[in-house]
């Protein structure tokens, strides 16, 4: 399967030719980040934790773009952790997601696209249409949980098939990435904590035993795990790769999932707008479609970066502010994308918006370089569900999207297909 570009920002011929009605939603939330981009766009504060901690955020997208672009002032939070959960002590191992030294980064950058490759989508794009189709084919009564059956346990199929992990207990597992995941890319400060060690514990486990298996077989180019065997000598390397795809991976495309899902369900000209691009068979107006409501209600806030000295943001605007070393900024994508000084028409859902204007992926050093990866999984598992007439919202509680215990991850939205019920 060709590679398709989701994100090029040209319109889909079937979507110039079929002109929707526009769609115009506004996300509650976007009503106080509008106010704040106008009389306070970098607002900062103190937390008062154990230790006083300084925050600051910046919600333009000028300012995000400064902030992002420079990681030599403002770094990742979570890149001591990050090593020292890869093999469980200290000094740990690095994997890219936390470096900030340029030259370091695209060394290991190099040798990662050695192995995870962008001719790798169609092998991803096979796994996900497969896997998705036998789910929703399967249906029963009417009725899915498309987070659990479909948006969490896809990506699960692809760290087996394709990566090359094998995963026996998948719910474990996958509370296990959820609990690391969240630790890792939440609030700051980060601090070590036994309950976030025992889950890297059973991911670490599973990665192991992973490892081992594939040392007996030797090198393949079949999986991931196959061709890290024939580069990487050091099973705390191949550990280190390994556990980092795997908790950017599932964690964040079943919140990237599950957010698409809600927003389809809330605003129903979405729905039709990418119900229609599936049964046309238009794979990159799908993508466009699925990515236009994530930026709605995209996976989170936006990343936290942490300031390594004294820093003055904006410094030729009345807005500019010094960021004192030590505070933790956020970077708000999701205000970035609404801000109306750079993006056109931030509340219509425009699938054909430039790529610009789309921020859930990162910015700068830290965009996501599985980005391909995570598209192509989420268009084809999405492809089947909507392409079913009247998908709509379970009854009751079931039909409201739920997320796991003290945490921002979807687990839980039952969808209903009346052309499925029994």
């Amino acid at each position: 399967m060709p590679h398709v570009d989701f994100e090029s920002g040209e319109r889909s011929p079937s979507l110039s030719s079929r002109r929707p009605a526009p769609v115009r939603y506004v996300p509650p939330l976007q009503y106080l980040l509008g106010v704040l981009r106008y009389v306070w766009p970098i607002p900062h504060w103190v937390l008062p934790t154990p230790r006083l901690h300084r925050f600051a955020a910046v919600l333009l997208r000028e300012d995000v773009e400064e902030v992002l672009s420079r990681p030599d002032i403002f770094t990742v939070p979570f890149a001591g952790e990050m090593r020292r959960l890869a093999d469980g002590s200290w000094p740990g191992t690095p994997f890219i997601l936390g470096m900030d030294d340029v030259r370091e980064h695209d060394e290991q950058l190099v040798r990662l696209m050695n192995v995870f490759r962008l001719d790798d989508v169609g092998i991803v794009s096979e796994i996900a249409q497969r896997h998705a189709s036998l789910t929703v084919d399967a249906v029963k009564g009417g009725e899915l949980d498309a987070i659990e059956k479909l948006i969490t346990d896809v990506p699960l199929d692809i760290c087996v098939e394709y990566l090359g992990v094998p995963i026996k207990d998948r719910r474990s597992f996958t509370e296990a990435l959820v609990g690391l995941s969240g630790h890792l890319f939440g609030l700051p400060p980060i601090e070590q904590k036994p309950d976030v060690d025992a889950k890297a514990d059973i991911v670490r486990q599973v990665v192991d035993d992973a490892i081992h298996a594939a040392r007996r077989a030797g090198p393949s180019e079949s999986t991931v795990m196959g061709r890290l065997m024939g580069v990487e000598r050091r099973d705390s390397e191949v550990r280190a790769f390994l556990l980092g795809l795997i908790v950017g991976f599932v964690p964040t495309t079943t919140i990237a999932g599950g957010h698409i899902l809600e927003m389809m369900l809330r605003a129903g000209g979405m729905l039709r707008m990418t119900r229609a691009a599936a049964l046309e068979g238009d794979e990159a107006l799908l993508g466009q479609c699925l990515f236009e409501a994530l930026r709605y209600m995209p996976i989170n806030c936006g990343p936290f970066r942490l300031c390594e000295k004294d820093y003055v943001v904006a410094a030729n605007y009345w807005r500019r502010k010094r960021i004192r070393e030590g505070t933790f900024v956020l970077a708000c994508t999701m205000s970035a994308m609404f801000d109306c000084s750079r993006v056109q028409q931030p509340f219509v859902f425009t699938p054909g918006r430039p790529s610009v204007d789309r921020l859930q992926f990162g910015l700068g050093l830290h965009w996501c370089v599985g980005a391909f990866i995570a598209q192509a999984q989420l268009v084809q598992t999405f492809k089947p569900l909507v392409i079913q007439h009247g998908l709509g919202r379970a009854r009751g509680s079931a039909g409201h999207l739920r997320r796991w215990p003290k945490s921002i991850f979807p687990q839980h939205l039952v969808v209903r297909i009346p052309g499925k019920s029994s």
